[in-house]
């Protein structure tokens, strides 16, 4: 399943099993347990951290986030704005695949992921 994080376009094939996987070095051990509210909390801080030392999250932190929230909401988008150097609420959606799929080939040819045409369209 492709989904979009902020700008970032992923491929996460069986969310729930990735979980199981890498959830105990993410740092909880039974996401079964968490639920929505919990696992989105969790991503926005996951999230926050990276802001705060400056960097953007790696490939394999955003699929992991991505398998969270796939598995905890459905969703197959997430948006977490950042104002005044805080990651905010999250906006979730779900965008048809041939838009996740259209991101995805503009940014393996090395074009940038304009997500300011994408998330007026989902509200």
């Amino acid at each position: 399943m492709l989904f979009l994080l902020n700008e970032f376009v992923t491929e996460v094939e069986a969310p729930e099993l990735r979980l199981l996987k890498r959830g105990p070095v993410l740092g909880f051990e039974d996401a079964h347990a968490l639920r929505a509210r919990e696992a989105m909390a969790f991503a926005r801080n996951k999230l926050q951290a990276c802001h705060d030392i400056g960097e953007g999250p790696g490939d394999i932190l955003i699929a992991d986030l991505a398998a969270l929230i796939i598995a905890k909401t459905g969703a197959n988008a997430a948006l977490f704005p950042v104002h005044d150097g805080r990651v905010s609420e999250p906006r979730l959606t779900i965008l048809p695949e041939s838009i996740l799929e259209a991101l995805r080939a503009r940014i393996a040819e090395g074009g940038a992921a304009d997500i300011r045409n994408i998330w007026p369209r989902a509200a």
